[in-house]
Parts: structure tokens; C-alpha cells; sequence
């Protein structure tokens, strides 16, 4: 599984708008393009599909842009992911038991269920708020 320059440059946006958007502060989209050094074109297509998910609030006018559209601790990167590239999923037949003609039988789909459920867990586990202040895990190993 190969993670997609859109849910990577979404993640970047809306971690931007998360940090630099408190108290429900509007966050221009040149202003994000400009931190995150990326496309100000590009940033706006993203837009469309993360306001579609509720994701994100658009605000028009002379000092418009973006706040996020639920709170930072709400909002997972599952969602974020979902919202520009659909639903993760490792190979088709997990979703879709007709695409392949073996999925009946098939000696690998179980293991293949059990990673795609893993990355779905992990994703789901992880807010916005997770990625802008990270928890120090003092249990970690060295």
C-alpha cells in the first residue's frame, strides 16, 4: 500500500489549519501553501473533498479562507484519508467479493482482511490533534 500524494498533502493542510487556526481563526490558503510549500492550486482542488466530508468550513470574503469544520481532537486521519481517496483497502477483494472469482477460496484473504483492518485501526486511533502535538511515549524503547 502505497499512501497517496493527495492524502499526504491533505494531511499537511489540514494539520496547517489545525495549528495555526485556533479559536476558529480563518487560515488563508496562500498562507498554508506558503508554510507547507506546496501548491496554492493544488490545496484548493483538495479542498472540495474535505469539505464535502465536513472536514473543513470554507469563509468567503476580502480576509476569507479556512477553519476546520469539527475539532481538532474529533477529527481522524482515517477521515482525512477517506475523505480525498475513498475507503482504505489493501487489495479490491476485501470490499468487493465479486471483483475476483476466488475470493471464496482464496488462501490469502484472511490475511489480507487482518492487515487492512490493522491500518484502519491505526488510522482511527490517530486525531488531527495527535499529528499537530504528539504525546512523548515514555514507554518507548531505545
Amino acid at each position: 500500500m502505497k499512501i497517496s500524494t493527495r492524502v499526504q498533502y491533505a494531511l499537511r493542510m489540514m494539520a496547517d489549519v489545525a495549528r495555526n487556526g485556533g479559536q476558529g481563526e480563518v487560515v488563508p490558503v496562500g498562507d498554508i501553501a506558503r508554510r507547507q510549500n506546496l501548491s496554492r492550486l493544488y490545496l484548493s482542488q483538495l479542498t472540495v473533498p474535505l469539505k464535502n466530508a465536513g472536514l473543513l468550513k470554507s469563509v468567503w470574503g476580502n480576509k476569507g479562507g479556512f477553519v476546520l469544520g469539527r475539532p481538532a481532537g474529533v477529527i481522524k486521519v482515517l477521515d482525512i484519508m477517506e475523505a480525498v481517496d475513498g475507503p482504505v483497502c489493501l487489495i479490491d477483494c476485501i470490499y468487493d467479493p465479486t471483483y475476483c472469482d476466488r475470493t471464496a477460496n482464496c488462501e490469502c484473504i484472511r490475511v489480507w482482511r487482518e492487515v487492512n483492518e490493522g491500518i484502519v485501526r491505526t488510522l482511527s486511533s490517530c486525531t488531527l490533534e495527535d499529528l499537530i502535538h504528539p504525546k512523548i511515549n515514555s514507554g518507548a524503547r531505545s
